[in-house]
């Protein structure tokens, strides 16, 4: 494996690491919220941190099969919007 290809899938494993304590940081904010009563610094603090899980765990996912080589590019999966996701047709 390259270095880049190497770099690419370390980026994407730390983005994945991310987005799990990102999550884990929203379940807890939820939790307190839940405990303590909701106001608005718990409430916005917990959907940033769902949205940070979210983005960086879907970045990470893009990084790593990318550098896989399983990430598919975008001319294979353009003729199925024309076909109405009908696949085989």
């Amino acid at each position: 494996m390259r270095l880049p290809t190497r770099l690419v899938a370390l980026f994407g494993t730390l983005l994945l690491t991310v987005a799990a304590l990102a999550t884990l940081w929203g379940v807890a904010l939820v939790g307190w919220t839940l405990w303590a009563g909701p106001t608005a610094a718990r409430v916005t603090a917990a959907m940033v941190a769902f949205g940070l899980a979210i983005g960086c765990g879907l970045t990470g996912i893009v990084c790593r099969k990318r550098a896989a080589g399983t990430l598919l590019p975008s001319d294979v999966d353009r003729s199925v919007g024309f076909r109405s996701g009908q696949g085989g047709l």
